[in-house]
């Protein structure tokens, strides 16, 4: 008798473990509930401050979906700096060449945020080379671009060749080990694209999957007579669409007027160019994230809407919610282990 009251006892401990174990995982967020990130900006570019969860609508399939929580994202962020060296941002005919436009954009972008972020940089023409990546620190980043600005025949010597745009974002989402929606990818480029061998398709589920968002700034320049090859023509465009689904935004295009830069962000150039860049750069920096959950599980990829409340909409011009359109698949929460 008493070795069978002996052996009961590990018995029922495991009952109990089994039970609480149960307990412990129906804890885990279910795949209708997500995180994602979202910036709210004005007519002049600036945050909209004091948003609530009671100033948004939001709906997917038709149906409403419940908004729970809005709060500033807090995280470490770290960007991959991607600069196009293809032979586009070279100069053809007498047009003045883009790189010349190119580099100092990405010199301000990353002694503006350095401070605030981890930095990465990577250069592109048909392949990716060059890669600085996170380990090497700002300061070799910030060396690398101080050394190229010095350099009077890297244009002639290093612009060249066609351009793998999807390649390079593929490859710089992979510089980020554990990638999140605090994580971007910044690309310089006008946009066009002749050679990549990942294609849009390729190129969206991994962005999806790892929450990474894809900003860009939009080099252009005065063709004269010159009609617009099929890739500059397009490329615009699918770019724009992978920064959208992506939760980024092409935050404006530039072009050489002159001494000055001209940007579409601002095209009454009532600010400096330099305090237009600021402001844009805070999208990336300065988002929140916003909870929500779903009124069903998502057997495909969906896209949804989120939007100010009428009231809110009135009280400021022009707003705008910058944040991925696109939701992804249960199957796809599985696969990523979690998407963040």
């Amino acid at each position: 008798m008493a070795w069978f009251s002996y052996r009961k006892v590990p018995l029922v401990s495991l009952v109990v473990l089994t039970l609480c174990s149960r307990a412990v995982g129906s804890q885990e967020p279910s795949c209708t509930t997500r995180r994602v990130p979202v910036f709210f900006r004005d007519a002049q570019n600036l945050p909209i401050q004091n948003i609530s969860v009671a100033d948004l609508d939001a709906k997917i399939g038709g149906k409403p979906v419940k908004i729970l929580s809005l709060t500033p994202d807090t995280r470490p962020h770290r960007l991959v700096l991607i600069l196009d060296i293809s032979g586009s941002m070279g100069s053809v005919a007498g047009e003045s060449a883009l790189w010349d436009l190119e580099l100092p954009l990405a010199r301000h972008f990353f002694e503006v945020n350095r401070q605030k972020s981890q930095i990465a940089l990577l250069f592109f023409n048909d392949r990716v080379g060059d890669v600085s990546d996170f380990s090497a620190g700002n300061s070799a980043v910030g060396d690398k671009l101080q050394q190229i600005s010095q350099d009077r025949d890297f244009l002639k010597r290093n612009i060249k060749g066609k351009t793998a745009l999807r390649d390079a974002i593929f490859q710089g989402v992979q510089l980020l080990d554990h990638p999140t929606s605090a994580d971007a990818v910044y690309v310089l480029t006008d946009g066009g694209d002749n050679v990549s061998k990942h294609s849009k398709s390729d190129l969206l589920p991994r962005l999806a999957v790892t929450s990474v968002r894809v900003f860009a700034v939009l080099l252009y320049k005065n063709l004269g007579y010159r009609n617009r090859t099929p890739e500059e023509e397009s490329g615009p465009g699918e770019l724009s669409e992978i920064a959208k689904k992506s939760g980024g935004e092409i935050l404006s295009a530039a072009e050489r007027r002159g001494d000055q830069v001209a940007l579409t962000a601002d095209p009454q150039g009532q600010l400096k160019t330099d305090e237009t860049l600021g402001r844009l750069y805070q999208t990336i920096l300065q988002n929140s994230l916003l909870e929500v959950e779903l009124p069903y599980p998502l057997a495909k990829n969906e896209r949804w809407e989120l939007k100010l409340s009428g009231a809110a909409h009135h009280q400021w011009k022009n707003p705008q919610i910058i944040y991925p359109d696109t939701l992804i698949s249960c199957t796809s929460e599985v696969s990523s282990q979690g998407r963040r």
